[in-house]
């Protein structure tokens, strides 16, 4: 870690008065912590400020609780897919600075894993959103970083929207990483998706990252822009093409089998996506 200079103390310490008198201590809080990691890289806009991170620096194994709650249980979670999700330790947990989502088979044979979700405790509308994560490779996962809308205002799935940052199939699409979103006008098999291009190794750190406004969502590959999906403003029904002006919460799991999983070996007994962070700027 960087030693704070002088100047850099009384900075920080002004800060923190400043948000203690507008009553911000928790947002103050987090955001002083992290000054030492260079919270906004250049490719950020510099009209937009952190307003909530997690680099999953605690001392505690648990993923901070403030911040997140667990999608449990099994039953194929509309895709086939072969996991149970728990909230056990077993299956994430943080450790040397990372979360670490693991996907374990079990004595009986049966898939476990995690899925962790902001729902209720921290949901945003707008803003730059990014992972920085390395993916598993092993055959059969299906890593996801992704955001859902925390009411159904448009109605059920997909009407009221998903944007998916990023999903890795290692079975599926040429073992590339995917930018999706879903909504009324095409979802699932239609749904309007940009390859992340070809990674020279899902394995080492990159950062995936959308960028969400009232006009677009743009894709970011390591800071480098991908694709944009383009709100069509006043067009009749352009809720059906855009229910993105609602408030929307983040995802991260790992998926095993199902639809862009498909086959897993035989053998495989494990697998992990290990983050470094997530970070929301707006």
């Amino acid at each position: 870690m960087k030693i704070l200079t002088y100047i850099e103390s009384m900075k920080k310490n002004y800060f923190i008065a400043l948000c203690l008198a507008a009553g911000f201590l928790t947002s103050c809080s987090l955001l002083s912590s992290s000054r030492e990691k260079d919270m906004r890289p250049d490719y950020v806009k510099e009209n937009m400020s952190l307003v909530w991170a997690d680099e999953f620096d605690g001392d505690s194994a648990e993923p901070n609780p403030e911040f997140w709650d667990y999608n449990t249980g099994g039953g194929g979670w509309g895709n086939g897919e072969r996991q149970y999700y728990t909230n056990d330790r077993t299956n994430s947990f943080v450790s040397d600075g990372t979360l670490k989502i693991v996907a374990h088979k079990n004595e009986k044979n049966k898939w476990t894993s995690a899925r962790l979700i902001t729902s209720f405790k921290k949901s945003f509308t707008y803003g730059y959103v990014e992972f920085r994560a390395k993916l598993p490779v092993e055959k059969g996962s299906w890593p996801a970083l992704w955001m859902m809308p925390q009411f159904t205002t448009y109605g059920q799935w997909p009407r009221s929207g998903e944007i998916d940052v990023m999903e890795y199939a290692t079975n599926f699409w040429g073992k590339k990483a995917y930018g999706t979103v879903h909504c009324k006008a095409g979802s699932g098999g239609n749904a309007v998706n940009s390859d992340y291009r070809e990674i020279s190794d899902v394995r080492k750190w990159h950062t995936y990252a959308v960028l969400w406004t009232e006009d677009s969502i743009k894709w970011y590959y390591d800071g480098e822009f991908l694709t944009e999906y383009k709100n069509p403003h006043n067009e009749k029904d352009a809720w059906q093409a855009w229910p993105y002006d609602q408030p929307f919460y983040i995802i991260m799991n790992v998926a095993m089998g199902g639809t862009l999983g498909m086959d897993i070996p035989e053998k495989l007994k494990s697998c992990q996506m290990e983050v470094d962070y997530v970070r929301v700027y707006q």
